[in-house]
């Protein structure tokens, strides 16, 4: 070996490491090495070697900024040039693109400054130092560089500064982003807060994930990826944050010198004396959950104030602060809640539990029961079972946990929602997920902790090495192959088939699975591979080889938290809370239970954490492979976290690990750039321009590159990209940044120059125009001037020869009149004179004519004059008076349109009277008129009382009738005009006439006047309902079907053409009434009659049945009308159901365009509007772009009386603020149209059902909608309309392909097949086939066609449907039943085999499997639809296992032989169900824009006017007002039973008729009462019944408002809604309130108000009772009785509970300071049972409940007679020794002792029952005499001792079999010869006992009757066992005799044989572990181990004692440590 030279650095091999060394010293053949971390190596010269030790390079001496430019490449160098650049405090390092982040544990002053960003802003990575600026500023550039979005890669162990390095840089991105918005538009600075929103949001999401951990102080426990999404002018828009695993566990323990989160320390330090005393706060060593670790310090405090700052700048309101300062208080005083043992655990600290009930909005008493007790139904009874105090504590931390968990993810949903923004660019991300961690002991968190580091170590080593490496050997590079280490196999190990992961997600399946056969699983499977380590002493351990180390894990717990228990009865609990804040958090929480009914394969289960982690973790990874990564790798110099302190071993072991070294080698040789060809010739075009390139891009590209690096050491031609390195891509960049510049410069400069010359241009206009404007202005006032005084002069002179003109004119004037008047007064004398001599004539020829008649046979009239038909009497029917009256109208109508000819005629002859008949039939026609008149209106009013039978019966006379008389009628009428035969008529008529009969057909093209404007109100009131009648009133009372009315009935009826008269221009001699299309004429046919009608030229006549012929058109398709063809399929159309309003964002379809249909080969083509939108193929006849179209019955209009109350139904269509309405939906024929903002007013008109009003200054128009819905929108729309301005129209949504306006639909579900067709007329024509029909399609172009065949076409047979997977698919047998309806199940069933397909939108049928197979029918799938999982009752009927989809209009009742194959279906249908999106209803979206605006009353108050459906109505609803499920499943489900068949939609219908029945209800409790039971028995339904009531009693007044409020007033003491729902009550209760002080209804609204804030739980229907005092606002009464016959009667409301009472009566007994506990019992003293039944009431119970229940027993066969009352007694005997004896409490002992003793529970001698009969018989009669009223033995000595003395000698006892023997037995009604069942008392022995009882009476003579009671207790006192009540039990397991007693005291629980004195065992509560019911009838206590299991009757009574006993022990010693705590204080 050379000499080394002192101070020589060198590199010295030591350890299987290069250390950094100098030469010390070199003297005496002895060389000492110091290494740069302080090592001293000391060498004999002469053994050093070229391997231990070697001359180190320049680079490597002062370190570099990039260490892919490093000379010497292994360990030693990279981590020494960590450590040179660390000492400067340089701690940013690149590796190429990647960056190296040395953690400094300090702040360094001015490295991320406003100042830094600026610089890092402006360069590229590696023009200057290295820095995490440069990497975010790489990725903000790559935004437009890079095709794909961006991802930022932060990787490292626990501690090395991810959360600081994801701080940075979106600290950076900010800036950036804000800087954008500077330079942009002021307009566009909308998306600023989203910037503030993401740095804000970082102290909230560290506070409440964050944690300090052994090795880091702020350690992230959990994962965050954030998503930045940027707009093309580079500002943030939007952004999204996806947390990963939270580490629950932390809440309730951690590590030792680790804390909990950060916000509970910040809580405890920041908080104000107020909010320490409301929240009960201390310091931190006195919550149980933070005694881990030291308490809070000046950090906390300012971490609290950072956080409230940042959520006040998240928007979150100073209640939402509040309400989570509140439940994080509460969870650490939950922590302190702890648990003693005492017959199972019990609470020992009382304070701790009401203080986290307070905090939480919860119920003490409840919390306290769900944390000991776990709740379970037994035949219809609710048992508890107590909890061992490790049960308990793990109750406590789950809820803990849980409420920490939802407050976490609230915080997280409320952050996206302030940043979510537009994604329509691209994005970069963060991903700061958990690092690497091996702690002293690792539990299931580090597990999952390192499994996602493994991953992502996987996807940084598939990145850089493995694909890199791939890319250069598929383009050809020349390239050396670097290794690396692959972590793929300890992946497998994890998460293969049978890793570590699937084996503990099936393990935690297993209910009686514990963590111990988890470990024997994970040994015996993983035992032998290389990754897995077995641990040789740990027990409960096993280790893995992670690609980071060794790490072991614990196993203990493990499966408890992949699991996640969350117990139902304490997530119910929490449900309950009174604070919304806790109950919107864990409303959407599913239960346990509801997702383990099923028996679902593993595939349907309920994920574990684990698996749920594992699937995220891969959503993630397959974001990351999508997007261009960039990599910074935090490295941690020590585990000490101490600042400038460099722990070789840590960064080494750091280095090796993450495969840095092999890094460093791929990125100092590798390409990280690669371009294509074409791509980086785009980008690099600018630099190309003075260039001779060659034509290909490769050529291009090499030239360009051989410009920038001749040597092409930095770049690389493949096959087809192009390879950089990135310092040459850096030069390109900014070569071409220069380039777009200069260019930019230039550009700039011209477009400033044409800027300015049109601004001087435009200058220079504006100059000549003021110009030109003033001279003008200046000449025109001059000769303005000029004028007037002309004009002033021309004026005068004119006026002076005018009137000289005139006066000669007036003079000239009166001598002509006056000559004129002469001249008429002689023509007159001339004309009465020869009219005389006229009429003199006329009547001698009249009379010689007569006489010739007379003497002639035939006596024809004269003149042919026809008179109106004659009638037999006054009582003719009113339709042929109308008949006669329309008949006058038409004549009359045709006389006033010649009235200007009848003027001129009588001014000529105004002295003539008209001839005696002629007078008298026009007087008679005119009285006929009146009369009709008269009769029409009665007739209407009489018609509205007609049965439906009646009507029909009248319409058909009716119309037989008018046929006839019309025709009479016109014949008359013509009759008449032809003797009007007068000399001096005109030429006008007979213009009249030619006109009637030519020129009306001669202008039948032009368009059609407006209908309708003589519409009157009161013609509206009587009109009929067109929602109720198929028909328009015209069509009831005309005989002449019009073309309207004909279109509306038959769908094949041609579309008549509607004449229209001349207009004035055309020379028409007079002025005629335009035909009205609403009159009762087709267009053009008022005036004369039918025999004119045939010549006026219409295009189509019809029969005298109505029926239309064929005009010119002939038969128009029937495709085009009878869409009912094209939906008559076996499909479930969910999709057209749901009704869109203007305010609901309707999205637009995917495809849609114009097409030609046609339905067959008969039919004709028709173009119509198609549109391809969810999974339905609908065409409409017009394109839907209006703002709201439907079908509206609008009143029509005319002339006429009879014409105003014709109903039409008309195709309304609102295009802006223009309403149009046209005669069919193909918008061809427009009627008329009117501008809604022109209107005066909208109206709701509240008289017509869905009726709307739009007042126009000229007229008011009546409409009518179909649907109350329809109303409501279309009511809510044109009110809008009404009160917009243009732009706010303008910003309206359109409606778009709504499918309730569609001509047809077809469910694309039932297509078979989409073709090409054949046709050559069409050559771009196609066919669709369906089962049912062909339908042929014409495109416009070859493109859309295949377009259209693409997205129609589907198949069944492959995996996809519609490009989606199918779920699940097999043979079901589906059942047949007539008409879709379902039945129950029968045992004899009518299936059929058939192939069943499921995808996520339908569940599909078919006839076979194959993929021609016919679609047999299709259900859609929505939220809305319910499966019932199998029952085994249907099983044990059928033999088949059931599943029973339900939908829309029908359900599938499908059936298997296997029961887990029935389980999968329903488990797989209900999760397409579950994942469908919420449906909602028009209410429910009105109920969500009143809670936005709750605030805001006139907001409030519009949206009520503008809405009808919210307000009152007297008609029935057509749909629920929410959205409820299909079918009965949830029905049967929740009654208990199977339903009658009717779902919930039905239900919801009939509970809103019984609301309308209230008005006229002579009782309304009965009908309330069944309003109730459905809100009772169907929770569903509670919400709707809210609804409904709040919706009925928004009226004030009227009948029936006492009845609707007393209605709501129950409802608000029975049972709660939903909170939303009681939210929108409340609201509506207050404005009432507001509204009518002082009167019945505002007292109403405040009873209900404060009965929503007390209302509780209750099992029953309120009674009959109770109705009756709610709608009086009074108390209830009833009487509660006691033993001895006593009694009293008590009051109490709705909300008075049972332990109310009982205080109650023990004040009102003087005994509020018993011992002893008493309760309220329900008993009933029916006759026919042997002894009374009792049970206590629990003291929570509602007595109002109770008393609803008495009345339910009583009305049922089965309940018995009216036996049932309230019994008052003792319930725990605590204290039996320190009774007062002359009190009532020993009265009661008394009652209730002698009661066990008749009851046989008292076991003496038979001497002492006799004394003891004596001395109850001395108590109740006093000393013995002869006439005493002795009472029946069996009163005053136990029967069960004389039915034992009545068996014979030597006959055997009988027995039961057993308990369930007795039991049933008593269920069988008995025979009538059948031998009783307990024999009879010999009557000897029965005497015996009687004597000896009164023998013992006569010896108690003279004892007072208080001393035999109180001798009579002493007795009784003198058994050990009194105090303890008793009950029969049975054993089975042989450990005691069959039949025992249980007795059940204060101290203990004993066991004893019937009869017996002295008990088999006793067994103190302090050693009863737990008790409870596991099965029916079936009760276990478990004693230290022991299980004692019974049979009895008495589970629940049993249960409940023992509770109250071990509560009062609790209770007790609890008291009595706090008293002796107190008395030790004091001293």
């Amino acid at each position: 070996m050379a000499n080394f030279r002192e101070g020589e650095r060198v590199w010295l091999r030591e350890d299987d490491q290069n250390l950094p060394s100098t030469v010390s010293s070199c003297s005496g053949g002895v060389v000492v090495f110091t290494s740069d971390y302080g090592q001293v190596y000391t060498y004999k010269q002469n053994a050093l070697t070229h391997q231990k030790v070697r001359a180190m390079r320049g680079g490597s001496v002062s370190g570099v900024e990039d260490m892919a430019a490093l000379e010497e490449l292994h360990d030693g160098a990279i981590m020494h040039n960590l450590f040179l650049r660390y000492r400067q405090r340089l701690i940013y390092t690149y590796i190429g693109s990647i960056l190296a982040a040395v953690n400094p544990y300090q702040p360094l002053a001015g490295l991320y400054e406003r100042a830094a960003v600026d610089l890092y802003s402006r360069h590229h990575l590696g023009q200057i130092p290295p820095h995490i600026f440069a990497v975010a500023n790489e990725c903000y550039r790559a935004l437009w560089r890079r095709p794909r979005n961006t991802c930022v890669l932060i990787s490292g162990e626990s501690g090395a500064g991810k959360t600081e390095s994801t701080k940075l840089i979106l600290k950076f991105l900010s800036a950036m982003s804000q800087h954008s918005l500077e330079v942009s538009s002021s307009a566009e600075r909308t998306s600023s807060h989203v910037e503030e929103a993401l740095l804000k949001s970082g102290p909230i999401m560290e506070a409440f994930g964050n944690a300090k951990t052994v090795h880091n102080n702020n350690s992230s426990r959990f994962g965050k990826f954030v998503q930045l999404h940027f707009n093309q002018k580079g500002n943030i828009q939007g952004g999204r944050i996806v947390d990963y695993l939270l580490e629950k566990n932390r809440v309730v323990r951690q590590n030792a010198g680790e804390r909990n989160y950060h916000i509970f320390y910040a809580l405890l330090a920041g908080s104000d004396n107020q909010q320490r005393e409301f929240l009960g706060l201390s310091p931190p060593s006195t919550f149980n959950y933070l005694t881990r670790c030291s308490g809070a310090t000046d950090d906390d405090k300012c971490t609290f104030r950072d956080v409230l700052n940042a959520m006040r700048t998240m928007q979150f309101t100073e209640e939402n602060v509040g309400e989570i300062l509140r439940l994080l208080a509460g969870i650490l005083h939950a922590g302190n809640i702890e648990f003693v043992t005492a017959g199972g655990a019990q609470i020992a600290s009382k304070s701790a539990l009401s203080r986290t009930a307070e905090l939480l909005g919860l119920n003490a008493e409840q919390l306290a029961e769900v944390l000991t007790h776990r709740s379970m139904i037994l035949r219809g009874e609710e048992i508890s079972t107590p909890l061992t105090v490790e049960q308990a504590v793990d109750s406590r931390d789950s809820m803990a946990m849980a409420l920490y968990s939802q407050c976490f993810n609230w915080i997280i949903r409320r952050v996206n929602g302030r940043i979510r923004g537009k994604d329509d660019f691209k994005s970069i991300s963060i991903l700061d997920i958990f690092g690497f961690e091996n702690f002293q002991v690792n539990h299931f968190e580090q597990f999952n902790i390192n499994y996602a580091n493994e991953k992502l170590q996987e996807y940084f080593n598939k990145h850089i090495f493995s694909l890199e490496q791939l890319e250069y050997n598929k383009e050809g590079l020349a390239w050396a192959d670097v290794d690396w280490t692959d972590n793929g196999e300890c992946l497998d190990l994890i998460e293969k088939k049978l890793g570590l992961l699937a084996l503990m997600n099936e393990e935690s399946h297993f209910p009686k699975a514990s963590d111990g056969t988890l470990l024997e699983k994970l040994h015996s499977q993983h035992s032998k591979n290389p990754f897995y380590v077995k641990p040789r002493v740990a027990l409960h351990s096993f280790g893995v080889k992670h690609y980071a180390g060794e790490v072991v894990y614990d196993v203990r717990g493990t499966l408890e938290k992949n699991r996640d228990t969350f117990r139902d009865d304490v997530l119910n609990v929490l449900r309950d809370s009174r604070l919304d804040f806790v109950y919107e958090l864990f409303e959407h929480v599913l239960s346990r239970n509801k997702q383990d009914t099923l028996k679902s394969s593993c595939k349907h289960r309920r994920p574990t954490v684990s698996s749920h982690f594992k699937d995220s973790l891969h959503s993630l990874m397959a974001t990351l492979s999508t997007s261009n990564p960039f990599f910074i790798r935090c490295i941690k110099p020590n585990t000490h976290k101490m600042p400038e302190h460099f722990d070789p071993a840590v960064v080494l072991n750091q280095l090796r690990y993450s495969g840095m070294l092999e890094t460093v080698k791929i990125r100092r040789a590798g390409f990280p750039v690669r371009r294509p060809f074409q791509e980086f010739c785009c980008r690099y075009k600018v630099l190309m321009r003075d260039m001779l390139t060659p034509d290909d891009d490769r050529g291009r590209c090499a030239e360009l590159l051989q410009r920038f690096d001749n040597g092409a050491t930095k770049w690389q031609m493949g096959k087809t990209k192009v390879f950089l390195r990135e310092c040459l891509e850096h030069r390109l960049e900014k070569q071409r940044e220069a380039e777009v510049l200069r260019a930019a410069t230039i550009i700039r400069a011209h477009v400033s120059g044409y800027v300015a010359r049109k601004q001087y241009r435009r200058l220079l206009r504006c100059v000549l125009l003021v110009q030109k404007n003033f001279r003008a202005f200046y000449w025109r006032r001059k000769f303005l001037l000029l004028r007037r005084a002309t004009l002033t002069l021309q004026t005068r002179l004119r006026g002076q020869l005018a009137r000289r003109a005139v006066a000669r004119m007036l003079d000239d004037r009166r001598r002509v009149e006056e000559e004129e008047e002469e001249q008429r007064r002689r023509r007159r004398r001339r004309d009465r004179e020869r009219r005389r001599q006229e009429e003199e004539r006329l009547a001698e020829e009249v009379a010689r004519r007569h006489e010739e008649q007379r003497r002639a046979e035939d006596p024809a009239p004269l003149f042919p004059v026809r008179a109106p038909p004659a009638r037999d009497d006054d009582s003719a029917p009113p339709d042929r008076w109308k008949t006669s009256a329309r008949t006058s109208d038409e004549f009359s109508g045709t006389f006033e349109e010649s009235s200007s000819t009848w003027k001129e005629f009588s001014a000529q002859e105004d002295d003539e009277s008209l001839r005696p008949q002629e007078a008298s039939q026009v007087e008679e026609i005119l009285r006929l008129e009146r009369e009709i008149q008269s009769l029409q209106l009665k007739k209407e009013r009489q018609e509205l009382s007609l049965t439906e039978a009646s009507l029909l019966r009248l319409r058909v006379l009716r119309d037989q009738e008018l046929a006839r008389l019309e025709d009479e009628a016109c014949e008359a009428a013509q009759n008449f005009l032809r003797s009007l035969n007068f000399d001096e008529i005109d030429e006008c008529v007979r213009n009249i006439e030619s006109s009637l009969g030519v020129e009306v057909a001669d202008a039948g093209d032009e368009e059609e006047a407006d209908e309708g404007f003589g519409a009157d109100d009161e013609a509206f009131k009587d009109s009929p309902d067109p929602s109720e009648h198929g028909h328009s009133d015209g069509q009831r009372t005309s005989g002449i079907r019009t073309s309207d009315d004909s279109s509306e009935e038959d769908p094949y009826a041609n579309e008549a053409v509607v004449p229209v008269l001349p207009s004035p221009e055309e020379g028409a001699p007079c002025e005629l009434i335009p035909p009205d299309e609403d009159s009762d004429y087709d267009g053009g046919a008022a005036g004369s009659g039918g025999a004119e009608a045939d010549c006026r030229g219409s295009v189509g006549t019809f029969t005298s049945s109505g029926a239309y012929r064929l005009g010119s058109e002939g038969a128009q398709s029937s495709f085009d009308d009878s869409d009912d063809d094209f939906d008559r399929f076996d499909t479930d159309d969910e999709l057209s159901y749901r009704r869109d309003s203007v305010y609901s964002c309707v999205a637009l379809p995917y495809f849609h365009g114009f097409l030609h249909i046609k339905g067959g080969l008969l039919n004709s083509w028709k173009r119509r509007w198609c549109v391809l939108k969810d999974e339905t193929f609908l065409w409409f006849r017009a394109k839907q772009d209006a703002l709201k179209q439907g079908w509206l019955h609008k009143k029509g209009g005319g002339s006429s009386t009879l014409s105003r109350r014709n109903w039409k139904r008309r195709w309304f269509v609102l295009r802006h603020s223009k309403l149009a309405y046209f005669d069919n939906d193909g918008e061809d024929k427009l009627k008329g149209a009117l501008d809604v903002r022109a209107a005066k007013r909208v109206v709701d008109n509240a008289d017509k059902e869905n009726g709307i009003d739009i007042v126009m200054p000229e007229r008011t128009y009546h409409l009518v909608a179909e649907t109350a819905e329809d109303a409501s929108e279309w009511f809510s729309v044109l009110s809008q309309v009404h009160n917009s301005t243009e732009q706010e129209i303008g910003e309206m949504h359109d409606e778009q392909a709504n499918p309730q306006n569609a001509a047809g639909t077809l469910d694309v579900g039932t297509i078979d097949s989409v073709c090409a067709s054949d046709n050559p007329e069409r050559p771009d024509s196609f066919v669709i086939i369906t089962a049912n029909r062909v339908l042929h399609c014409d495109a416009d172009t070859p493109e859309e066609m295949h377009h259209w065949i693409a997205l129609l076409q589907r198949c069944k047979g492959d995996a996809r449907v519609d490009g989606q997977e199918f779920i699940i698919r097999g043979w079901l047998h589906k059942e047949v039943t007539d008409g879709g309806k379902t039945a129950p199940p029968k045992p004899k069933l009518k299936l059929k085999k058939r192939w069943f397909l499921l995808t996520h939108n339908s569940l599909d049928c078919y006839k076979s499997s194959e993929r021609g197979a016919v679609k047999m029918g299709t259900l859609v799938l929505n939220s809305l639809c319910s499966v019932t999982p199998p029952d085994d009752r249907v099983f044990r009927e059928t033999g088949y296992w059931n599943v029973t989809v339900y939908g829309r209009k029908r359900s599938f009742r499908l059936y298997c032989k296997l029961l887990n194959e029935a389980a999968r279906w329903a488990s797989a249908v209900q999760n397409v169900v579950h994942a469908k999106a919420p449906a909602d209803t028009p209410t429910l979206r009105l109920l969500l824009r009143i809670k936005e605006n709750s605030l805001n009353p006139e907001v409030v108050d519009q949206i009520y006017e503008r809405n009808p459906i919210l307000r009152y109505s007297r008609h029935p609803l057509r749909s629920p007002l929410l959205p409820l499920p299909y079918g009965d499943a949830h029905l049967a489900g929740q009654r208990g039973g199977t339903s009658d068949g009717g779902g919930l939609r039905e239900e919801a219908l009939k509970a809103f008729e019984r609301l309308l029945r209230l008005e006229g209800a002579a009782d309304p409790a009965p009908v309330i009462q069944d309003v109730l039971r459905a809100g009772q028995e169907l929770r569903a339904l509670r919400d709707e019944i809210y609804c409904q009531l709040v919706k009925q009693t928004t009226r004030p007044g009227g009948p029936g408002e006492a009845a609707r409020w007393s209605a709501l007033a129950c409802a608000a003491c029975a049972f709660l809604p939903a909170r939303g729902v009681l939210a929108y009550v409340k609201l509506h209760l207050k404005r009432t309130r507001e509204a009518f002080p002082g009167t019945e209804t505002e007292r109403y609204a405040a009873f209900a108000l404060d009965a929503l804030k007390k209302t509780r739980r209750r099992e029953y229907v309120p009674s009959r009772e109770e109705i009756r005092a709610v709608a009086a606002r009074r108390e209830m009464s009833a009487t509660v009785h006691c033993h001895g016959g006593g009694r009293c009667q008590i009051t109490f409301d709705s909300h008075t509970t049972a332990g109310e009472v009982v205080e109650k009566l023990l004040r009102g007994l003087a005994m509020e300071d018993s011992r002893n506990s008493f309760a309220l019992f329900e008993r009933n003293d029916d006759d026919g049972a042997a002894v009374a039944e009792e049970k206590a009431i629990e003291s929570r119970t509602v007595v109002a409940d109770v008393l609803a229940k008495f009345e339910k027993l009583s009305s049922s066969p089965e309940g018995g007679s009216a036996g049932w009352k309230f019994y008052f007694k003792l319930y725990c005997f605590l204290d039996v020794d320190n009774v007062p004896k002359d009190g009532v409490e020993f009265a009661f002992m008394f009652e209730q002792a002698h009661e066990a003793v008749i009851r046989g529970q008292y076991p003496a001698p038979e001497e002492t029952l006799q004394l003891l009969s004596a001395l109850r018989l001395q108590y109740l009669l006093g000393d013995r005499s002869p006439r005493a009223a002795v009472p029946e033995l069996s009163q005053v000595f136990p029967a069960v001792r004389l039915r034992g003395r009545g068996r014979r000698p030597g006959a055997p006892e009988r027995k039961r079999s057993g308990f369930l023997e007795g039991t049933l037995r008593r269920s069988f009604r008995r025979e009538p010869d059948a031998a009783p069942e307990v024999p009879t008392t010999d009557e000897e022995e029965a005497a015996a006992v009687r004597a000896g009882v009164l023998d013992k009476w006569s010896e108690l003579r003279g004892v007072a009757p208080d001393r035999a009671m109180q001798e009579y207790m002493a007795r009784v006192r003198e058994w050990p066992g009194y105090g303890a009540t008793l009950f029969n039990v049975e054993c089975r397991d042989g450990s005691f005799p069959c039949e025992l007693w249980l007795g059940v005291s204060r101290h203990a629980v004993s066991v004893y044989k019937r009869g017996e004195q002295w008990p088999l065992e006793v067994f103190p509560y302090e050693r009863v572990r737990s008790f409870g019911a596991p099965l029916a009838n079936t009760y276990k206590i478990v004693v230290d181990g022991r299980q004692l299991v019974f049979q009895t009757l008495m589970v629940a009574d049993i249960a409940k004692l023992m509770k109250a006993y071990v509560s009062t022990m609790v209770k007790k010693r609890y008291s009595n440590c706090q008293s002796l705590g107190s008395h030790c204080g004091a001293r």
